[in-house]
């Protein structure tokens, strides 16, 4: 069944849920949230043997886009499964085309292998199909990741970099998230599928199918606990990457401070050279306001008088007073000066 009446909060036909036993608790709001669970129910004769055995499962699996900006893919798959010394019926909800191929393919290779008189027997393939999408999953993290490492060469990121980081990086925890799921709801299968072999007092040939079943599940846990490590991994790799991208941004703006630094320095010289300039010509200034008075005189030709020039004797009360107050200005800001370098 391709669409997810389960999460779409729609109802089974009432045929499929009284079929499989469906518990009313499993159909609440809780449940049809969540990213994964499990549980069951057995039922068994006088004798204590297994008379039937219903499982209900949940899993997530998230693709990534190729390029990023596309749009993501979400598969919350469901599963019910019933089972009987006699038959063993699996319903498939919101699982995608591709699982069933993948099932398909599954069942042809494996079920040769499977001993379909254990409760957990459908289990495997199915387990198997979605240890296959959880890989799919992974490595289209995996890829871009892959992309962005690649990318990391060119001179500058901006805001639309940045945001592609961080959506990567939300693959890559869902990612995680999803595997880390699936990895305990298998195991609590592995724990059940272990406690019914304790329990019943099986001949050596169901034995040996209930072993031949638990090899496969441990398998299977373990590949999944090595998806879920390069999930960790492809997490890590993108921290780094967005690491770097901020130490990167952060150097070169230290680079850019430094340059405005120094050339705010070279400016800060060129402007105390013109202060002291005009320091040195303001006091002369001032006395030239002060003694506005002509000390000079010019007289023009008269006749036989040719022109000449004639300087007050008083000119040297100019000098008198603008050379000192010259050498005592700068004086008082080489001493201001070294005061502050000390």
């Amino acid at each position: 069944m391709e669409e997810d009446v389960f999460t779409a909060d729609k109802q089974l036909l009432p045929e499929l849920s009284q079929f499989f036993y469906l518990p009313s608790h499993i159909l609440s709001c809780i449940y049809r949230r969540s990213n994964g669970f499990f549980d069951f129910e057995e039922c068994l004769d006088d004798s204590g043997h297994t008379q039937s055995y219903n499982t209900w499962f949940r899993l997530q699996v998230k693709f990534a886009p190729e390029h990023l900006g596309s749009n993501y893919v979400w598969h919350d798959m469901t599963f019910v499964s019933r089972w009987n010394p006699d038959r063993c019926s699996v319903l498939c909800i919101g699982v995608p085309n591709s699982f069933q191929h993948l099932l398909n393919s599954t069942l042809l290779s494996m079920w040769s292998r499977i001993p379909p008189s254990e409760p957990y027997s459908l289990h495997v393939p199915l387990i198997e199909a979605i240890v296959s999408m959880q890989d799919s999953s992974v490595w289209s993290v995996r890829d871009i990741v892959r992309s962005i490492e690649k990318d990391r060469s060119r001179p500058g990121r901006g805001l639309d970099d940045f945001i592609s980081l961080h959506e990567a990086a939300r693959y890559a925890i869902h990612s995680f998230e999803s595997l880390g799921v699936s990895v305990d709801t298998v195991e609590a299968m592995q724990r059940q599928i272990l406690d019914i072999s304790r329990r019943s007092g099986q001949s050596t040939e169901l034995a040996r199918a209930s072993h031949q079943i638990q090899m496969h599940i441990e398998s299977q846990i373990r590949m999944l606990r090595n998806l879920e490590r390069r999930s960790q991994s492809n997490k890590d790799r993108l921290q780094n990457e967005i690491f770097l991208a901020y130490n990167m941004i952060a150097q070169r703006d230290s680079r850019v401070m430094t340059r405005l630094g120094e050339a705010a320095k070279v400016d800060s010289g060129d402007m105390r050279t013109i202060a002291v300039v005009t320091m040195a010509f303001l006091p002369p200034t001032f006395l030239s306001a002060i003694f506005s008075m002509s000390f000079f005189d010019y007289t023009p030709s008269q006749g036989t008088e040719p022109s000449r020039w004639s300087v007050s004797g008083k000119f040297w009360i100019y000098w008198a007073f603008a050379i000192p107050l010259t050498c005592l200005t700068m004086g008082t800001w080489v001493w201001r000066e070294k005061r502050k370098t000390r």
